[in-house]
């Protein structure tokens, strides 16, 4: 489990592209030794580039290898689909997929994970999600000051939601709006409570639910399984918990994939769950990233 590793350095509009351009160009380059060469080629300061780092590996967009000579980013799957289909991160399936793996990812992005996993209030105040945040990183042996976890707070609301009006015009630029902010996935209540926000059919593309069921599932989708609706909706780390999606929404898109020929629905009272196909889940992105 970490906070603050990176650096209170939120992931803003812009930032997945630059480390896409940046990696392509040098996977090597967040390599220490070359820090310098690193701020120059990216654009922006020591610090941030640091960020950048951390931000590349808990999105799932590449994975850190030490290596003779310094550090490696590995490009991931879903790095290579995106370099070659939607490197400006334009679609909603790109962002919903760094979004299922900061949310899945409990040891780099504790926060986000706790958050989406553990935090059972769909409305909240910072207070109480610092006092919660800190009490599970406690529990879970990590002594940290409270102040920190308030940084944290700061870091994860600022990565889906702005105080600032968006502007598409400035706002890659100067890389101050949050990247994930077009999910609204967290917003500001009329009473000034955080909430978070229920996706829906019209949020969520049918191909990137249903490779999130499947790769959260592998075992079963690899294998002709089946999985309950109950635990895609109510365990860790599974579609219902991330993507915050009701039950009736989930079956009406469960519809949609059994129509499609994805996947078999049983939604008999008492025995509700799927039947994976004999297909490859794990290729369903490249048919997303093709339409």
């Amino acid at each position: 489990m970490v906070v603050n590793k990176h650096g209170s350095f939120y992931l803003r509009s812009g930032w997945g592209t630059k480390i896409i351009q940046a990696v392509d160009e040098d996977e090597m380059i967040f390599t220490p030794a070359n820090e310098l060469r690193a701020v120059d080629n990216i654009g922006l300061g020591r610090v941030m580039v640091k960020a950048l780092r951390y931000w590349a590996d808990a999105t799932g967009l590449t994975i850190e290898q030490k290596v003779q000579g310094g550090i490696k980013e590995e490009k991931t799957k879903l790095f290579e689909l995106i370099d070659a289909k939607d490197r400006y991160f334009q679609r909603p399936g790109s962002l919903l997929l760094l979004h299922r793996n900061l949310a899945r990812n409990e040891e780099d992005a504790t926060a986000w994970y706790w958050a989406f996993n553990e935090f059972d209030k769909q409305i909240f105040t910072k207070d109480e999600f610092v006092e919660g945040l800190h009490y599970y990183l406690a529990v879970n042996g990590m002594t940290i000051k409270k102040a920190a976890v308030d940084k944290e707070f700061n870091c994860f609301k600022n990565t889906y939601l702005s105080d600032k009006k968006f502007d598409i015009k400035t706002a890659v630029d100067e890389d101050t709006y949050p990247m994930l902010a077009p999910l609204h996935l967290l917003k500001l209540n009329e009473e000034k409570k955080f909430e978070k926000s229920s996706l829906s059919k019209a949020d969520i593309p049918l191909l990137v639910l249903i490779y999130a069921i499947a790769m959260d599932n592998q075992e079963e989708s690899e294998n002709g399984g089946q999985i309950s609706i109950d635990k895609l909706m109510e365990e860790k780390k599974q579609v219902g918990k991330y993507f915050c999606i009701r039950y009736s929404k989930l079956i009406e898109m469960l519809v949609e994939a059994e129509n499609k020929q994805l996947l078999t629905l049983n939604n008999n009272f008492g025995n509700r769950h799927i039947e994976f196909a004999d297909i490859q889940y794990a290729q369903i992105l490249n048919e997303y990233f093709a339409e």
